[in-house]
């Protein structure tokens, strides 16, 4: 679209106004500032318009997502998670494995396996409490039978203050050799 401009010397105020062929409007002095709105009108075919999208949802099998956590006792207990994905046959009802991930492997559960002389024969004794002192009587009990010298303690001290946690940790790093 080109515009000419022709201005009047008393206003110098200028308005588009079609010309006669509609691609080109003329700038014309008029009083009241008034635009005079030009309307073309013309489709535009767009893209998305010219897509077909077929919606249709098919359902081609089913499928079982399970983890499965194994220990096995290799001198010293070994935990192994893995994620199974499974896809069940529609004809004969049965699993086929699509694929197994192994997520933590080889964590070791307990304490140091090493320092014991003789692994075939762990036996674990678990117990839990609230506070310090009933903790405290349990070990006094545990140091004064006959079998203290071939025990081996595991502490764990749970807290929800992460300076708590920091403090208790020095106290277990000065007494552990």
């Amino acid at each position: 679209m080109t515009l000419s401009e022709s201005s009047n010397q008393s206003d110098n105020k200028a308005v588009a106004k079609p010309s006669p062929d509609s691609s080109e409007v003329d700038l014309v002095s008029q009083p009241n500032h008034q635009i005079p709105e030009v309307k073309e009108s013309q489709q535009f075919v767009l893209l998305e318009e010219k897509l077909k999208v077929d919606r249709r949802q098919q359902k081609i099998g089913e499928v079982v997502v399970r983890k499965q956590v194994e220990t096995k006792m290799i001198e010293i207990p070994v935990r192994r998670e893995k994620l199974i994905v499974e896809q069940i046959d529609k004809n004969t009802e049965q699993l086929e494995q699509l694929i197994e991930v192994v997520i933590k492997e080889e964590k070791v559960n307990g304490f140091k396996y090493e320092e014991l002389s003789d692994t075939d024969s762990l036996h674990i004794t678990k117990s839990g409490f609230l506070n310090p002192q009933t903790a405290q009587k349990l070990l006094y009990a545990i140091a004064k039978t006959a079998s203290a010298n071939s025990v081996k303690v595991r502490l764990e001290i749970v807290t929800n203050c992460s300076e708590h946690q920091i403090e208790h940790q020095t106290i277990c790093d000065r007494y552990s050799n």
